[in-house]
C-alpha cells in the first residue's frame, strides 16, 4: 500500500491565511489503523478507502493558517475522528469519537534557544518547525494516536460481562431455587 503524503510549506500557508479541509480514511493512516478494530484491507487502495469510509472510520480535518501583527505564523488544526476500537473490559467493538483542536506556532530559524524555551512554556500552542515540506498526514496521524485512550472502555456497564478464565456456568444453578429451607 502506498500513501502519498500531503506536503505543505507551513510558513507560506500561514502567511497567505490559507484554509485546507478534507477527510482521511484509515488507508491513509496505517499506524492508526493497527490500533483500531476494523482495519482497512491492504489489497486495493481505492477499495480500502471505500471500505474505511463505509465502516465509519473517518477523520475530518481542517487546517487554518494565520500571521499576527508581530509577524508570528500560526497553524490551527481541528480534527473530528469517528473510529471503531475494542473495549478493554468486554473486548467488544465500540465507537470512539474524538474532537481535537491544536494550535501551533511555527518557529523561525532565527529564534534563539532562550526564546524557544520561553515559548515552549506556554500551553496555548505547540512549537512546529518551519518547513517547506511539512507532512500534514503524518501530523494528523500522530496527534490522533497520542490522543487515543490507553485502555478504551465503554462509559457504563459493558453489554456482556466476560467469564473469568476457567469459569464455567453451573448447570444445576436453576435447581438451587427449588430447594426449600
Amino acid at each position: 500500500m502506498s500513501t502519498h503524503p500531503l506536503l505543505i510549506d507551513n510558513v507560506a500557508f500561514a502567511k497567505r491565511n490559507e484554509h485546507l479541509a478534507g477527510a482521511l480514511s484509515l488507508a491513509e493512516c496505517p499506524r492508526l489503523a493497527e490500533l483500531l478494530a476494523s482495519q482497512a484491507p491492504h489489497d486495493d487502495l481505492s477499495a480500502s478507502n471505500k471500505n474505511s469510509l463505509q465502516d465509519g472510520n473517518v477523520i475530518n480535518f481542517s487546517l487554518n493558517g494565520e500571521t499576527n501583527v508581530l509577524g508570528q505564523h500560526f497553524l490551527h488544526l481541528t480534527l473530528n475522528a469517528d473510529l471503531t476500537t475494542y473495549c478493554q473490559r468486554c473486548l467488544e467493538q465500540m465507537p470512539l469519537n474524538l474532537s481535537l483542536d491544536f494550535n501551533y506556532l511555527i518557529s523561525d530559524a532565527g529564534v534563539s534557544d532562550v526564546d524557544a524555551e520561553a515559548l515552549e512554556d506556554d500551553d496555548g500552542y505547540d512549537l512546529q518547525e518551519a518547513s517547506q515540506a511539512m507532512d500534514l498526514l503524518a501530523l494528523i496521524e500522530d496527534e490522533i494516536i497520542m490522543a487515543m485512550p490507553i485502555a478504551p472502555a465503554h462509559e457504563g456497564d459493558c453489554t456482556q460481562a466476560p467469564m473469568q478464565s476457567g469459569e464455567k456456568p453451573n448447570p444445576f444453578a436453576v435447581l438451587k431455587g427449588l430447594i426449600k429451607s
